[in-house]
């Protein structure tokens, strides 16, 4: 049974899950949004998309799932998702950009090409998902600083 790592955007979910077979990134968008054909995951970030109508069943059914497949399965660090591992006494750990490193974050979303408006959401949302992460009953804490990444403070804690 693997573990799960709810990560905030930018700590690297998507080179991780490209890097390593026994991790999976499960990129929540495909699950929340039915989402086109002619951009890319990154780019359709900040857009106005239409709902998938299964979410967000089929985003936790497909989490519970891949950590019967994988040695580390990571997800999308949201309250709604944190609440649903509470509720169901399911096991995880979160991994958080330094909060005194937003220019770092910023600057990863402008190479994978985000929008100005999700990068807006992001900046928004990046104080008070930090302080809603704290409050959970998370097993690991995971803080990057300066330019690590989530693979690097994987490494120096065994899992990779």
């Amino acid at each position: 049974m693997g573990i799960i790592i709810a990560a905030f955007a930018t700590c690297g979910k998507s080179l991780l899950g490209k890097k390593y077979s026994n991790v999976k990134d499960l990129e929540s968008s495909p699950f929340k949004n039915i989402m086109r054909d002619d951009l890319s995951i990154e780019e359709q970030k900040g857009t106005k998309r239409e709902p998938n109508p299964l979410w967000p069943q089929n985003y936790y059914d497909a989490i519970n799932e891949a950590v019967k497949q994988y040695d580390v399965v990571l997800v999308q660090l949201k309250s709604e998702h944190l609440d649903y591992f509470d509720k169901h006494n399911i096991k995880y750990s979160i991994a958080y950009p330094n909060i005194n490193n937003w220019k770092e974050v910023e600057k990863r979303c402008v190479e994978r090409g985000n929008n100005d408006a999700f990068i807006k959401r992001l900046k928004e949302v990046f104080i008070p998902y930090y302080k809603d992460s704290l409050k959970r009953d998370y097993d690991k804490l995971y803080i990057l600083n300066g330019k690590e990444t989530l693979e690097d403070v994987l490494k120096k804690d065994g899992i990779l």
